[in-house]
């Protein structure tokens, strides 16, 4: 079978065009009414003013109709009481005409004083093991001080049904009661837990598989009879299963109908689909200082020669304009274009291995964000190669990937002749990449965890660089309420190449980041591979996924970059003016993000981030001084290929460099966007 479009793709499209329809329809007013311009809500203290919204029928654009209005101020109230306000109020102040056509409603809500709860019991739980009591005590959001709320009430309910259910007990319930005294503004609460015999996973039964290897479904589910029960596991195993990408339903779900027995059967449920695709998409990305289009077209076949062995080609050509926003410079348009061939093998070593081959070519110009009249543009021919496989270990969420890469990388010029010293890059190295997946859902995570760690060690046997290096990474998610997520993102990078010294040799590289190095004892062509080298394998900060008050790559250290010298400024003076500094990359990187997402409905939101990193010189050296911190704002528009961001940092000023107005020398001039200290990131996804 062949499509143009993924078919839960095109759903999603039919399914988005129909409620803009509707909307559109629910929107028109008859001839003769009034059409309300704005509703105005004041003295909400929840918070939940979005959701409020959302639960009333007079709003923008509708027609006016003071009956609905008398409902939805009885909504409003009702509202307040659920959320521990039973003493609001609501009332409509004011409904104003703009003319005969137009009113404007203002509502006015007096909540009053709120019941808090007083006592959070849980009888039935004291004799669990102790990490199954902490885990359950964890999840629950209602704690003593807090306004009663009724609907997180039974939110904590379930959540303490599935805390257990994730620690064995299968056939876990919970029932939850609140003794509220209006009168004292006080709430008692009480879950009342049955936990059931600690359980595990029984017999494994898979439903409509007609056509493909049943032992491949199994493998991909790591689901083994008499491994600890985890209704977190089979969720992991229902994905697991659906990025097979052959079958157009999964379900998998626990047999609870014999509470006494302790093996727990499990029933997978699948539909199969169709096995080969054709895909074609699009691509938009922009900031500061350059805009990137691009079209994609690929096929894959998902069960190549049977065995669901898996084949995909893909082809994006695209073009850079660049530089945008420097005055007295015509933009360039850069061609560029990515290819890439894979090939998994499910059941390579057992049936939870998957071996991968995969084959990429590239064409791409370097981009920097201070580009000057004079400056070159220089591109690379890229090659990489990966053989590898990768593994889920256990139901913890633990999976490991293993791989040996090659990766060729061959420059030329787009504008400009090609300096000495710039010649083709070849670096080989063995990866192994951990990670443990605890989120709630890996697009749109609301709640829980994502731990990572990459370690690489390059030219062990052969290349152009020998190092070691180190890139772990944290992300913590928690729900703040129903519309609310609150999200963190932490990382380190750590780079130990194989110095030179007084001994140059092929494979060593990073003397060019010293002071040391900066006077005549290096020669330029030598300074220009190692500076190279340092392009690939170096780290640098900024950028849509980074930190998002500077433009890509402006963290860090700067100075003569070789292969960019200007053509008509001399860079070779003991003090280079600012126009000859270009990020070099550094051997140390730290990044940390914190970011509030706000649901406004299912097809907007907006983010308030905080981000700060750093990049410096030399290995495992942090500094604190230099925290480069930015903070901003950005909108959300849902679509069905993901989520399309906007994104505008502000350099917060003296918290660049503590205390200090400017980064010193040799840490580079960031960009002004629109004559401030911002940058502005446009593209597809959430930022982590």
């Amino acid at each position: 079978m062949r499509e143009l479009l993924d078919p839960r793709l095109g759903g999603r499209i039919r399914c988005a065009l129909l409620a803009s329809v509707a909307l559109s329809c629910a929107h028109t007013s008859p001839s003769g009414h009034q059409v309300v311009t704005a509703v105005d809500i004041r003295g909400d203290t929840t918070g939940e003013e979005a959701e409020l919204r959302r639960g009333i029928a007079t709003r923008a654009d509708a027609s006016y109709d003071p009956s609905t209005l008398a409902k939805d101020l009885a909504r409003i109230q009702r509202f307040y009481r659920a959320r521990g306000y039973y003493d609001a109020t609501t009332r409509a102040a004011r409904v104003l005409t703009d003319d005969k056509d137009r009113v404007r409603v203002e509502i006015v809500v007096e909540p009053g004083t709120p019941v808090r709860v007083t006592r959070v019991d849980l009888p039935g739980i004291d004799g669990l093991p102790k990490n199954t009591v902490a885990k359950a005590r964890d999840t629950l959001e209602l704690q003593v001080g807090m306004p009663f709320d009724e609907s997180r009430l039974h939110e904590d309910a379930r959540a303490l049904e599935t805390a257990l259910a994730n620690d064995g007990f299968a056939f876990a319930s919970v029932e939850e009661h609140a003794n509220v005294s209006v009168s004292r503004k006080s709430a008692t609460l009480e879950y009342r837990v049955t936990a059931g015999p600690e359980t595990v996973i029984g017999d494994v039964q898979i439903e409509g598989l007609r056509s493909f290897d049943r032992r491949v479904v199994y493998g991909k589910l790591a689901l083994y009879p008499g491994a600890r029960f985890s209704r977190r596991a089979l969720e992991r195993a229902r994905r697991r299963v659906a990025d097979l990408g052959v079958f157009s339903s999964v379900e998998v779900k626990a047999v609870l109908d014999h509470p006494e027995e302790r093996r727990v059967p499990v029933r997978v449920v699948v539909s199969e689909a169709g096995t080969h695709a054709v895909h074609i998409g699009a691509a938009l990305e922009s900031d500061t200082n350059r805009t990137r289009a691009a079209v994609r077209a690929g096929w894959e076949s998902r069960n190549f020669l049977g065995g669901l062995r898996k084949l995909s080609l893909d082809v994006t050509p695209g073009v850079t304009f660049y530089p945008l926003g420097t005055s007295g410079v015509s933009v360039h348009v850069l061609p560029e274009l990515e290819t890439a061939v894979e090939f998994e093998q499910p059941a390579i070593f057992d049936p939870r291995t998957t071996g991968y081959a995969r084959n990429e070519f590239n064409i791409y110009p370097v981009i920097y964000s201070d580009y000057s009249p004079g400056d070159n543009i220089i591109g690379f021919r890229e090659l990489k190669d990966a053989l590898g496989a990768e593994r889920p270990f256990g139901q913890s969420g633990v999976r490991a990937r293993l791989s040996y890469n090659f990766e060729a990388r061959f420059p030329f010029m787009y504008l400009g002749a090609q300096p000495a010293g710039l010649d083709t890059v070849l670096v080989l190295f063995p990866e192994l990449v951990l990670d443990l997946d605890l989120r709630d859902d890996p697009i749109e995570p609301r709640s829980g965890a994502y731990f990572q760690i990459a370690t690489q060690v390059a030219g062990t046997f052969v290349g152009d660089a020998k190092d070691v290096r180190l890139r772990p990474e944290a992300r913590l998610y928690t729900k703040l309420g129903a519309n609310w997520t609150l999200g963190w993102r932490g990382t380190v990078g750590l780079l130990f190449p194989n110095r030179c010294g007084d001994s140059p040799s092929r494979g060593c590289y990073g003397d060019s980041l010293t002071s040391a190095s900066a006077d005549s004892s290096m020669d330029q062509s030598a300074v220009t591979r190692d500076q190279q080298i340092l392009l690939f394998r170096g780290f640098y900060s900024g950028g849509a996924t980074s930190n998002r008050g500077y433009a890509l790559n402006e963290v860090g250290p700067h100075g003569v970059l070789g292969f960019l010298a200007p053509t008509n400024i001399n860079c070779t003076v003991a003090n280079p003016p600012p126009e000859c500094e270009r990020p070099l990359g550094g051997l140390t990187l730290w990044e940390m993000s914190l970011e509030l997402r706000v649901s406004l409905s299912d097809l907007a939101g907006v983010v308030f981030f905080v981000d700060t990193s750093d990049v410096t010189r030399d290995t495992a050296s942090f500094r604190a001084a230099y925290p480069h911190l930015a903070t901003g704002s950005g909108f959300r528009l849902r679509t069905p290929v993901g989520a399309v961001r906007f994104d505008l940092g502000l350099r917060v000023p003296y918290l660049q460099h503590v205390g200090e107005p400017r980064l010193p020398p040799g840490e580079g001039e960031p960009d002004l966007f629109l004559g401030l200290p911002m940058a502005f990131h446009f593209g597809l996804g959430e930022a982590f």
